[in-house]
């Protein structure tokens, strides 16, 4: 069925519904504040739904994640970061920054509060919630383009004493007390007071033996109290004080989808089955770097047995680990090494003066909020995974053996928890003294996270709103904002808590290369460095201030030289230290954002015109400025850290007499690997781990000196914050401004029927996005600026008062330019704008027939549908399009074009398939020949030095015909040529095939995978016989067949894992560096159609500012026409009746809700749809005919259905995993209630 007959059907039944329909005769009247001063529901243009306190309690609304199932158009989605949000008819924020907006305003009091704690808060001691649909930019301001969610709090009766208790008890282990009094101090001065205790045991269960302590527990309580003053009757000062506070365990989500992929690149399948099952083990960001490190062997999945995918392609070959951990198999459960910590405290304070004029009414409103969250958690434990360090480790000094804390341990601190950790003192994870920054000895690579904001925001409001006799009145105001929030964003893994401590060669080896190249890119100047790195001059301009920054810190230590008699320079000082790079700091990943300040201002009005009996038109207008400040940072992996070199090697690789460093040789860059480096496990046979004394846990690191010995220093200083902006002139301010408005024109058809046009505006301002390597990744925005909406509504309210009937309907149209939305450009997650068109229909319907006294029924239906408009962006979980089948164009814009690696970080990348394939075939000659030559020479009885002669021949009878073997062997001061690279076998090691892999062609399927693992004993299932394998075909990808027949357009796969360069090196090192000696040496060699060029304006790796060659970030998917992730349609209906027994009045309530299946993201991927879902509530009422006392039995989702809200994949770096939110399991209780 098409979009416009859908919304043609729903605006024809809402029409018929209406028209036939309603007032409140038998119905109370509900006042409402839609247009910020007191109205009739009936009599208000806007789509509004309103449920007094009575409502809330009837249906069982306690939270904000009930509010879904009563408002049309309405969805709230729980997340760990911001507490919680709403969306209204598809709006809400999709960008991710601290600075983004919200896309629905939550008000108290019709003030602005920002982010607030709706996961936790219940509703305490409200009069009414009122959930304004569709854009309220004139009269709530920014960030109102969805809607406003306004709750207003009880005030004092200064009339009456009263006051009530109800007590809660339920599955669970749930208890909860709430209190209320109401005291009349005097005639003009009232008090009230609320409080409320809530107590849950966890729904979700910890699987995990060893666990003690709760998990996923629920404690806090809330309190307000509210001083009301009336000195005269035209006066009124208002007093509210609420606070909140949760320490609890509450898990973050529900459960976790994998349909284990196939290899480590794919981790788990997108499009698969929604499943409980283990990534491919060796997929994450904490044990693909213990790979590279050799502190782990190569798992594979215990899931996928020889053959389940890809033909013959797909294996799971004896003779390697599998991961035989047990991961949980159905929601609320988990099998973590510790539970979650969850801490929100808030307080809001409000100031509420009402002063009434003969004419009108002037209000003054202030308000104060501070609300503090902080959140943890913790990866699968030991029971959970099978992969375990490798022997190697388990005999480091470091690896404890104590009974019930065996293991390496996990840096973890942060200014929460370990505020004596200080990041900015060098002191934070491993490195905080006495071990204060350790959390636990782990036995397995383990991981966490962690969040912390902390908000304070005021908000001062001046309004007056007209009541003129005549045709004419008006509303006019302002209101001033300020706010200012520090957050941060923490990731730990013990795979990189190492990595502090050993530095894997991969690693340590692209971090000497940046470095290198900052030294480099000082010395030659910025015009000169752009030339010989490959780097646009606005990057080699901060390059090179950054390299003679780096050597203006070596002063001390060439002075300390020169009292030993060694006369040296700054230059040789800083790459004696690049060379004893052994670390980095820090080693979790952390962004930071110190202050983000908003600043905002408006002023807006309305104007009134009763232009005849029954037409009113309302004309609205509102001017907003925003001014944001950010003040971030990052520092993962920012500052290396270095130590002095081992005893054994300090004399040849440390400065020499002649005032030069031994390991490096700074007229050929070549580094001395034979004296100063070494193997550091499986990947690195030629060895690039600098010979150091090496790093210590709990030894703060110092300031760089001569000849420090204590393990742990630094080379270096940590960014300053904004550096990434002000590095590149950004300023790291911005104003946001727009003028909105609104137009209506409503119709009093006769006493019951209102119909309403409307026009509007809405606002949402931009934001900046998060820190990032602008050196890197040049000409990507450092911001994103404001959404903006024009929305057209028609709707019609009407009334059947003889019949006890209510009915409003609705429908409406959005048109979003620059609808915000979190994408990847140059490698970097940032936040843009794209065109979408949203529409539907929305139905509210009540009815309490005098007829049948003590029968009411209520349903509320509502459709939407979405279309975004030309846009493309990249997919981080499909980066080639290879799960899309996206086809080429012979543009390079095609899956057919790519292959996707990860690095050394575990982070998916695109390299060139043809060019990667044909380059690696060659490679594999050289290896393949070297080793040949080699066992013939031992196999003769030569010795080690005839052997490597053997080899090396070997590669040199290579050089006419092979780009590899040439660069191998030529001098880069005679027959490489000007400027032509020269490689040493440890360059071949940046290309590592301990697995070769083909990407899933297709959502659902599993990619191809073979092993390459004979250097560490393991199995070889990706070459034939030929090249020592046991495969029976070419498996590997070339364009054309190698010489030694192992590779060539039969195959399909090529190596998983690949290394890039980084910084300075970004174009220069790891893989580039390959690639740039295939192109350097095309002309010297005898090659074919397939030899690789590069042109004058093209690089390596692609970024905004110059085509890539090689390597990609992504390619860009066209989602013109998706829809976005919503539901497209909603029901609810309730039924109750009450009828009298004795002296009791039973009233039995039936709630049922129904929510289409949805899209689980832009991507619009239908095997991954969160499916439709429905919910069944009950509650059973008793109530004394002359009583002050009622009891109340209660069950929530009877049938105990898995209710999934809302679906959020991971990036490559946890193996796309996917977090799932469910509606909790079914719960009883009972309450007891009591007035007096």
């Amino acid at each position: 069925m098409s979009k416009f007959l859908k919304i043609s059907l729903a605006t024809a039944a809402t029409a018929l519904l209406s028209v036939t329909a309603f007032a409140q005769a038998t119905i109370e009247e509900v006042i409402v504040t839609a247009q910020r001063t007191e109205q009739s529901l009936q009599d208000v243009p806007i789509a509004v739904s309103a449920f007094s306190d009575e409502i809330l309690e009837e249906r069982q609304i306690e939270f904000a994640s009930d509010i879904q199932l009563q408002v049309p158009g309405l969805s709230y989605s729980a997340n760990g970061f911001n507490g919680g949000g709403f969306a209204i008819r598809g709006v809400s924020n999709f960008a991710t920054a601290a600075s983004a907006d919200a896309g629905v305003e939550l008000h108290i009091n019709g003030m602005p509060v920002g982010n607030t704690s709706t996961n936790e808060q219940g509703f305490l001691d409200l009069a009414r919630i009122e959930v304004l649909r569709g854009p309220q930019g004139t009269l709530f301001g920014r960030n109102s383009t969805g809607g406003v969610v306004n709750m207003i709090t009880a005030r004092p009766d200064l009339d009456a004493f009263e006051g009530n208790v109800r007590i809660q008890a339920g599955s669970d282990n749930y208890q909860n007390l709430e209190l209320m009094l109401n005291v009349p101090i005097s005639d003009e001065l009232g008090m009230r007071i609320a409080y409320t205790n809530f107590e849950k045991d966890g729904v979700t269960k910890n699987l995990y033996s060893k666990a003690t302590g709760e998990f996923d527990d629920r404690g806090s309580y809330q309190w307000r109290a509210t001083l009301q003053w009336e000195p005269r009757d035209s006066s009124t000062l208002t007093l509210i004080h609420n606070a909140f506070d949760e320490e609890s365990n509450r898990s973050q989500i529900n459960g976790v989808f994998c349909d284990t992929g196939a290899n480590l690149v794919q981790g788990c399948v997108m499009g698969g089955k929604q499943t409980f099952n283990p990534i491919h083990p060796m997929s994450n960001g904490s044990t693909l770097p213990g790979l590279l490190g050799g502190t782990l062997g190569f798992y594979v999945p215990s899931t996928l047995t020889n053959g389940t995918a890809g033909g013959t392609a797909t294996y799971a070959p004896t003779g390697l680990p599998q991961d035989t951990g047990t991961v949980p198999q159905e929601f609320f459960q988990a099998n973590a090494w510790a539970a979650p910590r969850h801490s929100a405290q808030e307080s809001n304070s409000q100031l509420i003066f009402e002063e009434a004029f003969d004419n009108g009414s002037l209000t003054f409103t202030y308000n104060n909020k501070r609300r503090q969250f902080y959140r943890d958690t913790s990866s699968l434990s030991s029971e959970g995974s099978g992969v375990r360090w490798s022997a190697a480790v388990q005999a480091l000094p470091i690896y404890s053996t104590a009974q019930g804390n065996e293991g390496l341990p996990l840096g973890y601190s942060n200014s929460e928890i370990t505020p004596q950790c200080a990041i900015e003192q060098f002191k934070a994870g491993i490195f905080c003294p006495n071990g204060e920054g350790v959390r636990g000895n782990h036995i397995l690579p383990v991981s966490g996270d962690a969040s912390k904001q902390d908000s304070k925001g005021t908000v001062y409001e001046l309004k007056y709103v007209s009541d003129l006799d005549g045709m004419f009145n008006f509303l006019i105001g302002g209101i001033n904002i300020s706010q200012d929030t520090f957050s941060f964003y923490d990731v730990y893994a013990s795979g990189i808590t190492l990595n502090a401590l050993s530095l894997p060669s991969a690693i340590s080896t692209s971090t000497r290369q940046t470095f290198r190249g900052l030294i480099t890119c000082a010395q030659l100047g910025a015009a000169n460095c752009a030339s010989t790195l490959g780097l646009d001059a606005t990057t080699a301009t901060v390059t090179a201030a950054t390299g003679n920054a780096v050597l203006a810190t070596m002063a001390p230590a060439v002075a300390a030289y020169a009292a030993n008699g060694v006369t040296t320079t700054a230059a040789a000082v800083a790459h004696d230290m690049v060379s004893r790079i052994d670390g980095l700091y820090t080693e979790f990943f952390h962004n930071t954002t110190e202050s983000y300040k908003l600043d905002s201002s408006a002023i807006f009005t309305e104007f009134y015109f009763d232009v005849a009996d029954n037409h009113k038109l309302t004309a609205g207008f509102r001017y907003n400025e925003d001014t944001k400040s950010v003040s971030v940072n990052s520092t993962f992996y920012k500052v290396p850290l270095l130590s002095a070199w081992s005893t054994a090697s300090a004399n040849a690789c440390g400065i020499q007499a002649n005032g030069t460093p031994g390991s490096y040789n700074m007229a050929t860059g070549v580094e001395n690997i034979a004296q100063c480096f070494t193997s550091n496990g499986i990947s690195d046979p030629d060895g690039k781990q600098a010979n150091t004394k090496g790093q210590t846990v709990g030894q703060i690191p110092t300031a760089t000196g001569l000849g420090n010995t204590n393990g742990a220093q630094i080379f270096g200083t940590l960014p300053a914050n904004n550096a990434d902006y002000t590095s590149f002139g950004i300023s790291p301010i911005k104003n946001f401004s727009q003028t909105t408005g609104r137009l209506v024109w409503d119709w009093q058809i006769n006493d019951d029927t209102l119909f309403y046009a409307s026009y509007s505006i809405g606002f949402k301002g931009g934001g900046f996005n998060p820190p990032f390597n602008a050196a890197q990744f040049p000409n990507t925005p450092f911001a994103f600026e404001s959404t903006e909406v024009d929305a057209f509504e028609f709707g019609v309210k009407a009334s059947v008062p003889e019949e006890g009937i209510v009915a409003n309907a609705s429908i409406y149209y959005y048109d979003f330019t620059n609808y915000h939305i979190g994408v990847i450009r140059n490698e970097t997650a940032i936040n843009t704008g794209m065109p979408l068109e949203t529409m539907g229909a929305e139905l509210e319907f009540y009815l309490a027939p005098p007829s049948v006294p003590g029968l009411s029924f209520n349903m509320m239906f509502s459709y939407q549908t979405s279309e975004v408009g030309n846009f493309s962006m990249i997919n981080p979980h499909d980066l080639g399009g290879h799960y899309r089948k996206q086809a080429s164009t012979g543009s390079m814009d095609g899956y057919t074009d790519w292959h996707v690696a990860k690095n050394q970080t575990a982070n998916s990348f695109l390299l060139n398939k043809d060019a990667f394939g044909y380059m690696y075939g060659k490679i594999l000659d050289v290896q393949l020949s070297q080793a040949a030559a080699v066992a013939t020479s031992a196999a003769g009885g030569g010795n080690a030095t005839a052997q490597a002669t053997a080899g090396a021949n070997a590669i040199a009878a290579l050089r006419t015909t092979n780009e590899i073997a040439y660069a191998l062997t030529c001098d880069a001061a005679s027959d490489c040529g000007t400027g032509g690279t020269a490689l040493t076998s440890a360059d071949l090691v940046n290309i590592i095939p301990f697995e070769m892999s083909s990407a899933a062609e297709g959502y659902g399927n599993l990619g191809g995978v073979c092993h390459f693992m004979t250097a560490v004993g393991g199995p070889n299932t990706c070459l034939p016989a030929a090249g020592g394998g046991s495969a029976t075909s070419i498996q590997v990808y070339s364009p054309q067949q190698n010489a030694t027949a192992t590779a060539g357009p039969t195959g399909t796969l090529l190596p998983s894992i690949v290394v890039r360069g980084s910084g300075a090196a970004l174009q220069t090192g790891g893989v580039c560096k390959l690639f740039k000696a295939m192109t350097d040496h095309a002309d010297s060699v005898t090659g074919g159609a397939n030899e690789l060029t590069i042109g004058a304006n093209e690089v390596c790796l692609g970024t905004a500012t110059a085509t890539g060659k090689w390597l990609s970030s992504g390619l860009e998917q066209d989602l013109s026409g998706n829809e976005m992730p919503f539901a497209d349609m909603t029901l609810s209906m309730g039924l109750a009746y009450t009828f009298q027994t004795n002296n009791l009045e039973v009233t039995p309530r039936l709630d049922y809700y129904y929510q289409s299946e949805a899209y689980s993201s832009i991507f619009n991927i239908e095997t991954s749809k969160i499916p439709a879902w429905d919910e069944w509530n009950f509650s059973l009422l008793v109530v004394p005919t002359d009583g002050d006392w009622n009891i109340r039995f209660w069950a929530q989702n009877l049938t105990d259905d898995r209710n999934i809200t809302g679906t959020g994949v991971g990036n490559s770096s946890v193996g796309h995993t996917a977090s799932v939110w469910v509606r909790e399991p079914r719960s009883f209780g009972m309450s007891f209630g009591l007035g007096f």
